[in-house]
């Protein structure tokens, strides 16, 4: 009997002692700790087994476990999280923010009845996708530290692969909240599957892109600035203006038909070019208040890399993406620049058999006022020609990508044979 009040004893003092740890070392949420990090030597498994993925998913991010995440819902996520009465779940929403910028934003459509007969063939007369293409969620991640950056929208995804799909009537195609600008050689039409909220497509009357007149390239280009100036004025906050284009569908065209896609960014440019703002001001900042575009300029100059159109220059640069780049740089956009490219096209084109290209290009924030720190940013466009179609092996590999582009060609090579065919078209 007294050995058996004994074992009773003793478990009770062991149960005792089993709810006095768990009391005190429950996480109390409004007590500060810090992140919990896994204390074994791997340097950079940082979630100890404690708090796992799952732990956050349920605890920070307010997700059932049986729920599939999803890029659509970071936003949602981070807000839980941020706003969590659990410490480590706000230092996590800290953390994120320290390195990247997330925004959610939606891009508006308007669709003809035309137009919308056509989506409905597109999306299989899926109701859903209908409404949701009218107006389009669009997630934008980007690292404040190497300027990487992603833009989702998951109705891109739902792209039809097929040929030119702009009628000859530019009405069958979509409009933005601008409604439709018209020049006289080209017009906008609203990309139907948008990766910004200011986002248009500038289309020339001629689909032939290997054969535009300066003309005709000058007039897309004004038309541009024409929308830019339009967004800016009904959106203040959209400050950057960029454009891309895409020619052939070795460069990644998805339709034949001679088109820009022009956006306003919010704040501050895409990645790429945002990266080469940044590094300008840097520069400025290290060297006395000295800008980085008017050296870089100066250098090219001096190396005997640039061709001169009245105060346009075309600059055979050092350090391209592919072997077939180059850049064209002024003040603003005008007509010496639309001649330049112009004849940078018919060069390629004509005398050296290049037919696919991919363009990038950016102009100063609409909001940029001239001042002495070296800030003011030109005008840049950047051209480089793709493979030809025959070729087996693709222009991009491992080392292009992910650590540094390799050159084949002679810049020099590039540059005369650039400077012989600008010269024999200007006389």
């Amino acid at each position: 009997m007294l050995r058996n009040s004994s074992v009773l004893l003793l478990l009770f003092i062991f149960l005792l002692i089993i709810l006095f740890y768990q009391l005190k070392y429950t996480i109390d949420p409004s007590v500060s700790i810090k992140v919990p990090v896994s204390q074994n030597n791997e340097k950079f498994k940082i979630i100890s087994n404690e708090y796992s993925s799952l732990w956050y998913q349920k605890h920070c991010l307010k997700t059932k476990l049986a729920q599939k995440l999803v890029v659509e819902d970071l936003v949602k996520y981070l807000n839980n999280a941020h706003t969590s009465k659990n410490q480590i779940c706000r230092q996590f929403a800290t953390i994120f923010y320290a390195i990247f910028r997330l925004e959610e934003m939606y891009g508006l459509l308007k669709l003809s009845p035309v137009y919308l007969n056509k989506i409905n063939q597109w999306l299989h007369n899926d109701q859903i996708l209908i409404e949701q293409i009218k107006k389009q969620r669009i997630i934008k991640i980007y690292n404040r530290y190497t300027h990487e950056e992603m833009l989702y929208n998951y109705m891109r995804s739902q792209r039809p692969q097929t040929k030119s799909d702009i009628s000859p009537n530019e009405y069958s195609t979509a409009e933005d909240r601008l409604g439709r600008l018209e020049h006289r050689l080209s017009y906008t039409a609203a990309n139907t599957f948008k990766y910004d909220r200011w986002h248009t497509l500038i289309v020339s009357r001629n689909h032939d892109t290997l054969h535009l007149t300066e003309d005709e390239i000058g007039d897309m280009f004004e038309l541009a600035q024409e929308w830019f100036h339009k967004a800016f004025s009904m959106e203040p906050m959209y400050t950057c203006p960029e454009m891309i284009w895409d020619a052939m569908p070795k460069s990644g065209a998805s339709q034949m038909h001679t088109h820009l896609q022009a956006s306003l960014g919010f704040d501050i440019y895409y990645g790429n070019i945002e990266r080469t703002r940044q590094g300008a001001r840097f520069y400025a900042q290290n060297n006395n208040g000295r800008n980085y575009f008017k050296d870089y300029l100066y250098i090219h100059q001096v190396l005997g890399l640039t061709i001169q159109i009245g105060n346009t220059t075309v600059i055979v640069h050092l350090t391209p993406i592919k072997d077939l780049e180059i850049m064209i740089m002024d003040e603003k956009l005008n007509r010496n620049f639309y001649k330049a490219l112009h004849l940078v096209l018919r060069t390629f084109v004509d005398d050296l058999n290049e037919y696919s290209f991919s363009f990038g290009m950016y102009l100063p924030p609409m909001n940029e006022t001239s001042s002495k720190d070296g800030h003011e940013m030109p005008v840049v466009c950047r051209l480089v020609f793709r493979n030809p179609v025959t070729n087996l092996r693709s222009d991009m590999n491992g080392l292009d990508l992910y650590t540094s582009s390799v050159i084949g060609k002679d810049r020099y090579v590039l540059y005369r044979q650039l400077k012989d065919g600008i010269e024999k078209r200007l006389k």
